[in-house]
């Protein structure tokens, strides 16, 4: 009966491993966005014509009952804008999308695009920045490193799945 069972039990652990797919991200135009280096046009308003924008993203292998995709965007190098401090963003998905291309958007505002939601406003307000969903990198060329986790969500608001994509450098 043990055996029986130990049997059974590795059978199952060995199909969830086989079966189970790491979710990846990767820039739509990787010409422009290169997780090396920020795209000058893409900063933010301080050091730019306007707001720029996020990078349009693809998420391969999404988990099946993902209902929506966040978006954590950060400095990783300056501490009060870590963990989502350029702000959070939820990108509402169909159920049952393996691969998803989320749109790229514009920073220092809350008029997001369809389907998206404003998770977490940026943190940049107690800097002097324009107040929004979104801040595009914002460090000046001083070399900080920008990312952006990307976690899978389900119906009941469990996290299915993370991953991180560097943004690059600013």
């Amino acid at each position: 009966m043990k055996k029986l069972l130990l049997s059974v039990i590795i059978t199952f652990l060995t199909t969830i491993t086989l079966n189970a797919k790491d979710m990846k991200a990767i820039f739509s135009d990787p010409q422009t966005w290169n997780g090396k280096i920020i795209p000058s046009e893409e900063v933010c308003s301080d050091f730019n014509i306007e707001a720029g924008h996020s990078p349009e993203i693809i998420v391969q292998n999404v988990p099946k009952y993902t209902r929506v995709i966040v978006l954590s965007f950060s400095d990783e190098t300056f501490p009060g804008m870590r963990n989502g401090g350029h702000g959070v963003v939820s990108y509402s998905i169909d159920i049952g999308e393996e691969k998803v291309t989320i749109p790229s958007f514009q920073g220092e505002t809350f008029d997001l695009p369809e389907q998206f939601t404003s998770i977490s406003e940026h943190k940049g307000a107690k800097y002097g920045k324009e107040e929004g969903a979104y801040l595009a990198p914002c460090s000046g060329g001083k070399g900080n490193t920008y990312s952006v986790k990307i976690q899978a969500i389900d119906v009941e608001d469990k996290v299915l799945n993370t991953t991180t994509l560097i943004l690059g450098k600013y």
